[in-house]
């Protein structure tokens, strides 16, 4: 009975967190933040990193990490609508989704071939991205197409986050490829003894990751009205810290849950918006930011390892019972 509590507990964090740091904002801006005004536009915050959030928590789950996706979903949504001027509007979205998949893949190969480390492979990802971005940009100016006007609308955008959520929700809580994701962020050894393919499943977590890009990608280029070497810029730490926001482990397993990612995602939209609407400056935003991401994660951290520890005696308790 004590194990089912402390593991209701430690669900319920980022539902505490994100009510806890909203009230505040509410109050501290004498319920600006709760506008229809704001909220809309909170809503639309929310919507790239949320979405972008979706593709990496596949990774994660592994005991992985992606920290390449907002380089990734510029250059490809970019070179995107290149091409897409030359030919035709309408390939801009279809050819963002391939070559953000291609990415995703490429990175996932280079991690599983040569048993590469995903955080240094894919920071020297977004290093090199960053600077082929730089270089495309200077070839020619990059316009989103006049016809692809409608995915800047709130509601176009909020319905393919519904969709990519109740999609991504059965694929990663009620299929074998969801349960083996999160099996080999516990034990991948264990996950290898039993014939599961963990490369191929690695390869496909990445290619997903890429596939989240891609869409948040264009969605972004679209808004902007064309690509500029700040698209998509410090999408990558807003993702990851969503992901750590909502609780779940840097090792992954079954710590990784979607509606965590969710509200980690609502919190550090909500930190950034109250700052602004607030009036903080930026200087002062930025460090007061900081400083509620570091307490809210040590919080985390720290009803992490009491579950963790708790779950470790009792499974003690029950090998000596």
């Amino acid at each position: 009975m004590k194990k089912l509590k402390s593991v209701n507990l430690l669900d319920i964090i980022p539902v505490i967190t994100l009510a806890v740091i909203f009230l505040i904002f509410v109050i501290a801006s004498d319920g600006n933040t709760i506008t229809a005004y704001n909220l809309k536009n909170l809503v639309s915050q929310v919507v790239p990193v949320a979405i972008g959030s979706l593709g990496v928590i596949f990774v994660v789950a592994l005991g992985s990490t992606d920290i390449s996706v907002g380089a990734s979903a510029a250059l490809c949504s970019t070179i995107a609508a290149m091409l897409a001027g030359r030919i035709s509007p309408w390939i801009l979205i279809p050819l963002a989704l391939v070559l953000s998949i291609a990415m995703g893949m490429l990175i996932g190969f280079i991690v599983t071939k040569f048993k590469m480390d995903s955080f240094m492979t894919t920071l020297a990802f977004l290093i090199a991205i960053k600077g082929l971005l730089n270089y495309v940009l200077t070839l020619e100016l990059v316009y989103a197409p006049a016809e692809l006007s409608f995915v800047t609308s709130f509601w176009f955008s909020f319905l393919i986050l519904i969709i990519l959520i109740v999609l991504i929700y059965f694929i990663f809580e009620h299929t074998k490829f969801g349960f083996y994701c999160k099996c080999i962020g516990e034990n991948e050894r264990t996950v290898r003894s039993v014939g599961v393919n963990v490369n191929k499943i690695r390869l496909i977590c990445f290619a997903l990751s890429g596939c989240m890009a891609g869409i948040f990608g264009f969605i972004q280029l679209c808004k902007v009205g064309g690509s500029t070497n700040t698209l998509c810029n410090m999408m990558e730490m807003r993702i990851q810290m969503a992901i750590f926001l909502g609780g779940v482990l840097v090792s992954g397993g079954f710590s990784a849950k979607l509606y965590k990612v969710l509200l980690g995602s609502i919190t550090i939209i909500v930190i950034e918006n109250g700052l602004t609407v607030c009036q903080v400056s930026s200087t002062i935003a930025e460090a007061v930011e900081g400083i509620l991401l570091i307490v809210i994660l040590c919080i985390t951290v720290r009803f992490n390892n009491v579950s963790q520890k708790k779950s470790a005696e009792e499974a003690a308790k029950l090998e000596h019972a």
